[in-house]
């Protein structure tokens, strides 16, 4: 006696068997994007991390050898970084110059000030000997700075420029408390530190034209900063 078997096969996937495996697929995705920006978030956070330590030990090398901390020549300098998003470069511009030492049109009374006629050195990429005698980070790593816009400044991990205000004194008409800040009228640069403030905006593309000193009054608003105070 013969005996035969037969298969069958189904032709293709039902509709529902379709939604679950497409469902399965956007789920996986999902969570592996997730993870990717997470991982790279915190690889930016710690790059910028890293880039602030380095710079706050070289601006003490600065302090030792001027007896100052540099100040931004145009504290309220814009650059626009992506359509429809500015931010402020004239602490990054000066931070690049004082410590890489290429140019100082950026620092404030040096070469540039009132009266000094003019002719201060830009950032260009190169350095004379006058410039070498100035390098506070020597071998400072590319990844560090950036140019744009024909512009060089310091940036944290995030590409974007980091923020750096000098405190100056408070020349207050009204009652003044904590930290370098003054509330009422007052001239002058507006800081936490008595010292000088330098932080990254970080991920927050919201609060990007904040300063150091709004954080005095809306702590909650720095909640993604990375900052030294």
């Amino acid at each position: 006696m013969k005996f035969t078997f037969s298969f069958r096969r189904n032709a293709g996937f039902t509709l529902a068997e379709l939604m679950i495996v497409i469902s399965i697929i956007v789920v996986l995705a999902a969570l592996t994007l997730g993870g990717y920006n997470y991982a790279m978030r915190g690889s930016k956070r710690r790059t910028t991390e890293t880039t602030m330590t380095a710079v706050a030990s070289s601006l003490e090398r600065y302090f030792e050898k001027f007896g100052e901390y540099p100040e931004p020549a145009n504290a309220e300098e814009m650059i626009q970084m992506k359509p429809g998003k500015q931010y402020n470069v004239g602490g990054a511009r000066c931070l690049y110059q004082a410590l890489r030492g290429d140019g100082y049109d950026a620092i404030k009374g040096v070469g540039n000030s009132p009266g000094a006629g003019g002719g201060a050195a830009a950032s260009d990429g190169n350095f004379s000997e006058e410039e070498i005698a100035n390098v506070m980070f020597k071998d400072m790593p590319p990844t560090m700075w950036r140019k744009m816009n024909g512009v060089y400044f310091m940036a944290d991990g995030f590409f974007n420029p980091f923020q750096y205000l000098k405190a100056v004194p408070q020349v207050s008409t009204g009652s003044g408390s904590g930290g370098g800040a003054s509330s009422g009228g007052s001239s002058g640069s507006a800081t936490v530190n008595s010292t000088y403030d330098l932080w990254s905006y970080a991920e927050d593309e919201v609060n990007t034209m904040m300063k150091s000193s709004d954080t005095l009054e809306s702590p909650a608003m720095a909640a993604k900063w990375i900052k030294n105070w």
